[in-house]
C-alpha cells in the first residue's frame, strides 16, 4: 500500500476527486466500444477514466493495477496544443513514416507509463523539452487528433518482482487502447535490439514479419527505397533458404562445423524436420523462451529475510548518498540538503541498533523523536529503495507473512568506491541529453556482452576501434559515442561493470565486461542457446559477402523499419452511420499552394434521418475542430450531391461508410502549419536519391550544393565517421559541369 500512498499523495494538491484504481490488463475493455471518432473518443476518456493533475501542461493521470502482485503504478496521458507559437508543431515520426503531407492538427496526445518507482516522472516534460524520440517509457505512444498516431516505445515494466508484466503484456494494453478509442492507424519504428542484434532481422527470417506483427502491423515505409514488395521478397527469401544450401555455402568456412552441429543439435529437440532457416530460427527462439519460463517458474523467490551481506547486484544497482540527495532535491525542495540528510543518517543509526528489520510505523514513530518533522521523515523513506550509505545497503522489502513494507540494513558485499554510475556521465556536463547518454552505453555494453559470448569468455576485452566501429552502426553520432568510451573507467551498466585497460602487448586501450554473480549471463545451457542465436544472425546472415543474394536481403529487411496497423473504420449501426470528408481544395490552389497529395478524410458519426444541410454542419464543425488551417473553413458544397436538395435525408443519398468530397472556403493558406512534415516539402528541401527515395526516411542525409537536392550519405558514398561534410556535389551536377567543360 506504500506505492498506492505515493502515488496518491503526488497529486493531492491539484485534484479535484479522489483516482480509482483499474486492473491492467482488463483496464482496455473497460473503456468500452465507442461509437464516435478518436476526437471525441479521447475527450470522453479523459473526462471518464482520469484525472488532471497539471492543468498548466494538460497532464492527466489515472492508476493501474498489476492483477498478479497488487503493485499500483500511474499512467499518464497528455494534451498537446499546437498552434502558431509551439516550438514542435510539426510530427517528425508522421514524415518518415511516409504521412508527411497530413495536415497538421490542433491536438495531439501522449500516453506514458514511466519506470516503476519513478518519483517525477514528468519532470522532463515541459515546452522545452523534446519527447519525440525518447524511448525510455515502459509506454510512450502519440495520436493526433485525427486518429493517426504512433508507438515510440514499449517496454518492459519491472515491477521488482517476478511477476513483471512483459513487453508482449504492454503492448497489448496499448493496442486495446487504440482498438476502444477508435484509433485510424498507428506507425511504430521496430529498432528493437537483442544486445546487439536486430530483431526485426531475427524475427522476419523465423516469421516472415515484424514481431509487432503479432497485433496486425504490417509494412509501413522503407528506408533507402524500399517498397513492400522488395520487403516481402526478401523475407519470404530468407526464410525458405534451405538449411543444405547454406552449410554447403559455408563450406570452405572455419564456421561449418560449428553450424552442422547446431543444426544436428535442434534438429533432436525438435519433433519434426528442419529443412528452411526459417524452422531453425524458429526452433531456437521456442527453445530460449520455454528456458527462460522454466528459469522464471524454478528460481527461488525472494522473502523478507536476508543473509547479512547484500548481493552484489543490489550493491552495483543501490543509489549512492550523492544521487539519492540529488534526486530527493529535484523531486522537492522544501528541506534544506543538511535537514535531509540529518533525517537519513537517523534512520541509518536507528537500523543498526535494532539490528533487524523495522516497519515504517516503527521506523517513522522512533525517527520522530530526533527529526520531529513526520512529512520530511515520511519523504525520505517513500524515496528509499536500495540505497548505499557508510558501507551499507538499505533497502526496502515487503514481509512475506505480514505483507507490510519495512526497510533492512546490512553491509556491502564489495567496495563500491571505484564503482561510478551512469549518471555520472552527466556531471561532465555533455552536449548530448540524458536519454543519449544512457542509451549508448547500453549498446556498448551489449556488444561486449555478444562479443564475450561469441568467445564463450575467452579474450572478452575488445580493442576501442573494433568496439567504436561496432558501435557506430546503432548510434551513428561517433562523438558521442568517442565521449562515452573516453569517460568508462569501471562503468556500471545495469548488473555489468565496464572497464578499460591497456594491453601490455599491443599498447592499446581495450574494454571489457565482467559480471560478479554471472547470473545476467545466465546457466551454461542459457549461454548456448543465446550463443546460438547471436551465431545464425552475425555468422550466417550477416556473414555473406556483400554482392551475394543473402547479405542483399538482409540488408533489405534491416532497411524496413516502419510498420503500420491499420483499424477497420466500419460502416456504423442501426442509429448512426459513419462517413469520411475529404476536403477537395480548388483548382488554384492545388496548383499554386497545397502541391502535396491530399490527405485522408475526417470522420463523422451521423444519423442516418439527417438531412444534407445537417451534414455541411458537421463536416464543417469537425474540420474546424481537427486542423490548424480550417480554423474558419466554410463547407459550401458535399461533392457528389451537389443538385440534391439540403432536405433531402442521408439515408436516401449516401451509403454508409462512404466517403464524401467536401469543398469550401476559408483555408488559411498564410498559414505555417500546413503539412505534419513541416518545411521539408519546400522546392529547396527535395529528396531525390539514387536508391529510390522520394522522401525524408529518418536516415543521414546531405544536400548538394549545386541543385540543393538532398541525398543519403550512405548512397553517395560518404563515411559516416564524417561530421563535417564540407562542401558536396551530387553526381548529377559533377556530370553535368564536366560535360559542360568538355562541350567548350
Amino acid at each position: 500500500m506504500a506505492m498506492l500512498e505515493a502515488c496518491i499523495n503526488t497529486t493531492t494538491t491539484t485534484r479535484k476527486r479522489k483516482q480509482r484504481i483499474f486492473e491492467f490488463k482488463a483496464f482496455p475493455k473497460s473503456i468500452g466500444d465507442r461509437p464516435a471518432p478518436f476526437r471525441d473518443n479521447i475527450r470522453s476518456f479523459l473526462d471518464e477514466f482520469c484525472e488532471q493533475i497539471e492543468p498548466q501542461h494538460n497532464i492527466w493521470s489515472t492508476l493501474l493495477l498489476c492483477e498478479s502482485n497488487g503493485v499500483v503504478f500511474p499512467f499518464y496521458v497528455i494534451e498537446e496544443h499546437i498552434n502558431d507559437h509551439s516550438l514542435r508543431p510539426f510530427c517528425c515520426h508522421c514524415k518518415f513514416v511516409g504521412w508527411g503531407h497530413h495536415f497538421v492538427c490542433k491536438r495531439r496526445y501522449r500516453f506514458m507509463i514511466p519506470s516503476y518507482g519513478d518519483k517525477q516522472p514528468m519532470r522532463d516534460y515541459d515546452r522545452n523539452n523534446n519527447l519525440e524520440l525518447d524511448d525510455s517509457y515502459v509506454l510512450h505512444g502519440l495520436i493526433h487528433c485525427n486518429g493517426f498516431g504512433h508507438l515510440i516505445s514499449v517496454n518492459k515494466l519491472d515491477l521488482g518482482s517476478a511477476n513483471s508484466l512483459t513487453e508482449a503484456d504492454v503492448m497489448s494494453f496499448w493496442d486495446g487502447i487504440c482498438t476502444s478509442l477508435k484509433t485510424r492507424k498507428v506507425s511504430v519504428a521496430d529498432v528493437k535490439l537483442e544486445r546487439s542484434m536486430e530483431l526485426r532481422l531475427i524475427h522476419g527470417v523465423a516469421f516472415k514479419n515484424s514481431w509487432f506483427g503479432n497485433w496486425g502491423y504490417r509494412f509501413g515505409n522503407g528506408s533507402f527505397g524500399v517498397t513492400e514488395d522488395k520487403y516481402r521478397g526478401a523475407v519470404q527469401f530468407l526464410a525458405e533458404l534451405s538449411l543444405d544450401k547454406i552449410i554447403d555455402d559455408f563450406k570452405s568456412s572455419r564456421h561449418r562445423n560449428k553450424l552442422q552441429r547446431m543444426i544436428c543439435k535442434y534438429q533432436e529437440i525438435s519433433e519434426s524436420r528442419l529443412s528452411s532457416l526459417s524452422e531453425l530460427m524458429q526452433c531456437v527462439l521456442e527453445f530460449k523462451e520455454t528456458r527462460e519460463i522454466e528459469r522464471a517458474i524454478l528460481s527461488p523467490r525472494k522473502v523478507c529475510k536476508y543473509e547479512h551481506y547484500a548481493s552484489d547486484e543490489e550493491s552495483r544497482n543501490s543509489m549512492c548518498l550523492e544521487q539519492f540527495l540529488t534526486s530527493l532535491l529535484d523531486a522537492d525542495g522544501r528541506w534544506p540538503p543538511k535537514r535531509v540528510e540529518y533525517s537519513l543518517e537517523v534512520i541509518v543509526k536507528l537500523l543498526k541498533q535494532k539490528n533487524d528489520a523495522m516497519s515504517t510505523q516503527e521506523l517513522r514513530e522512533s525517527a520522530r523523536v530526533f527529526v520531529g518533522d513526520t512529512g520530511l521523515i515520511d519523504f525520505v523513506l517513500n524515496s528509499i529503495n536500495v540505497l548505499s550509505f557508510e558501507n551499507c545497503i538499505i533497502r526496502r522489502v515487503v514481509n512475506s507473512l505480514t505483507r507490510l513494507v519495512e526497510f533492512e540494513i546490512c553491509e556491502a558485499a564489495y567496495d563500491l568506491v571505484d564503482m561510478k554510475p551512469v549518471s555520472s556521465l552527466w556531471k561532465l556536463e555533455p552536449r548530448w541529453p540524458k536519454q543519449r547518454l544512457k542509451r549508448t552505453a547500453k549498446v556498448i555494453a551489449n556488444i561486449l556482452k555478444d562479443h564475450k559470448v561469441l568467445n564463450r569468455g575467452r579474450n572478452g576485452a575488445m580493442s576501442r576501434k573494433d568496439l567504436r566501429n561496432m558501435a557506430s552502426k546503432y548510434v551513428g553520432d561517433t562523438g558521442l559515442i568517442d565521449f562515452v568510451l573516453k569517460s568508462i573507467d569501471n562503468l556500471v551498466v545495469g548488473n555489468q561493470i565496464i572497464s578499460r585497460t591497456k594491453n601490455p602487448l599491443t599498447r592499446l586501450m581495450e574494454f571489457e565486461i565482467r559480471d560478479r554473480n554471472s547470473e545476467e549471463f545466465g546457466s551454461e545451457e542459457e549461454r548456448d542457446v543465446y550463443g546460438d542465436i547471436l551465431f545464425l544472425y552475425k555468422k550466417v546472415l550477416l556473414g555473406y559477402p556483400l554482392w551475394n543474394s543473402v547479405s542483399q536481403a538482409c540488408r533489405l529487411v534491416l532497411n524496413s523499419k516502419y510498420f503500420v496497423k491499420e483499424w477497420e473504420l466500419g460502416v456504423g449501426n442501426a442509429e448512426f452511420m459513419t462517413l469520411t470528408c475529404r476536403v477537395l481544395p480548388s483548382f488554384h490552389e492545388l496548383d499554386t499552394e497545397l502541391t502535396r497529395p491530399l490527405p485522408p478524410g475526417e470522420l463523422v458519426m451521423v444519423t442516418p434521418w439527417m438531412t444534407i444541410a445537417n451534414l455541411r454542419e458537421v463536416a464543417q464543425g469537425a474540420l474546424r475542430d481537427t486542423y490548424c488551417m480550417m480554423n474558419k473553413f466554410v463547407v459550401g458544397q458535399i461533392g457528389g450531391l451537389k443538385g440534391i436538395q439540403d432536405e433531402m435525408v442521408l439515408a436516401y443519398a449516401v451509403e454508409a461508410g462512404a466517403e464524401v468530397w467536401v469543398r469550401g472556403r476559408g483555408l488559411d493558406l498564410s498559414t505555417g502549419l500546413r503539412y505534419e512534415g513541416g518545411d521539408g516539402y519546400e522546392w529547396e528541401s527535395r529528396v531525390e536519391c539514387v536508391c529510390g527515395a522520394r522522401e525524408d526516411d529518418g536516415e543521414r542525409m546531405v544536400a548538394c550544393d549545386e541543385c540543393h537536392v538532398w541525398k543519403h550519405t550512405m548512397c553517395s558514398g560518404i563515411d559516416d565517421d564524417e561530421l563535417e561534410l564540407g562542401e558536396f556535389v551530387c553526381g548529377d551536377c559533377d556530370a553535368k559541369s564536366k560535360s559542360e567543360l568538355l562541350s567548350q
